[in-house]
């Protein structure tokens, strides 16, 4: 059995949030106006880096949990086109890759089908996918801010597909992707477990956050989640005993962090175009991180730091 905060050889997910201290802690979990971390090892700064290992095409009906992505191919398509892939490439997870499967969810009775059963259509697969594998990430990761990751979804596109596949692969990708594992299983301690539950509702909430090309409206909606999820996670982290304990670092502090966003979050809901929109998130991605509360609170509970690079 491995120590408190050993990885334990099994994986399970993670997305943008905790740069704490480094240049901006934010927003973890979810999924992405930036593309983060999508280029394998070494892609970002223009070299070629190692190849992976043993890479192979699979369907993507046929990915599942854990498989380890190549996913310099999906940046070459167009946001929807990797949303709706039919084909992906697969590594060994033990070489470079730049994503994993964490989860497959089921889009049988969800917004995906009709009363009847039918395909009601690829953007309401879409949303349904993006709900459950949100609601999957937050509840089933035991360190979702140890990287700067993003929560990404294939899904079925049109009738044809639904016949074969009801369901939807979930995957995240992130910056300072090991050769080993992004999303390795950790045995937390209790502590460790008190602060990651505290941060489920802000975790959901960033981890739905939408696509590039998504509508004003739909990004809009988002940011009214965020608020929520703060003030959620907020009153959590004030009131857990363990972290209470600990003192101010490990909870309240951390809590005035995260009502710092709040603010412009509203704005971000009320916004009237994209670009005020974007603005406002940055500026809450900045009002979190300038303190670099998480990476002390992370300290503080025997939490590695953030990997961001």
């Amino acid at each position: 059995m491995a120590d408190a905060g050993t990885p334990v050889p099994r994986q399970s997910f993670w997305r943008r949030w905790w740069k704490a201290g480094v240049v901006g802690v934010v927003g973890v979990v979810c999924v992405v106006v930036v593309v983060v971390g999508l280029s394998l090892p070494g892609e970002e700064e223009g070299e070629a880096g190692p190849p992976p290992r043993n890479a192979r095409t699979v369907a993507a009906v046929d990915l599942g949990m854990w498989d380890c992505l190549v996913t310099q191919e999906l940046l070459e398509l167009s946001p929807a086109d990797s949303r709706t892939v039919g084909e992906v490439t697969v590594a060994d997870c033990g070489g470079p890759h730049g994503g994993e499967v964490f989860s497959r969810v089921s889009l049988v009775e969800t917004a995906a089908e009709n009363e009847d059963g039918t395909f009601r259509g690829a953007a309401q697969a879409e949303d349904a996918a993006r709900a459950a594998c949100a609601e999957e990430f937050a509840e089933g990761m035991t360190d979702p801010y140890s990287h700067d990751f993003t929560v990404r979804v294939i899904h079925p596109a049109s009738s044809e597909e639904w016949t074969v596949r009801q369901s939807a692969a979930c995957w995240v990708s992130a910056r300072g992707l090991p050769e080993y594992c992004l999303v390795c299983e950790t045995k937390l301690t209790d502590d460790q477990e008190a602060f990651r539950r505290a941060l489920v509702p802000y975790t959901r909430a960033w981890a739905g956050r939408p696509p590039e090309d998504a509508s004003l409206g739909a990004r809009q909606a988002w940011a009214s989640t965020m608020e929520r999820g703060i003030e959620e996670a907020a009153w959590l982290l004030r009131g857990k005993p363990e972290l209470r304990r600990l003192g101010p670092e490990a909870g309240a502090d951390l809590a005035d962090a995260l009502t710092a966003q709040i603010p412009y979050w509203r704005e971000a809901a009320a916004a009237k175009d994209p670009e005020a929109h974007e603005k406002a998130v940055t500026e809450a991605e900045l009002a979190h991180s300038a303190g670099g509360q998480v990476a002390r609170a992370r300290d503080l509970i025997g939490l590695a730091p953030v990997i961001t690079e």
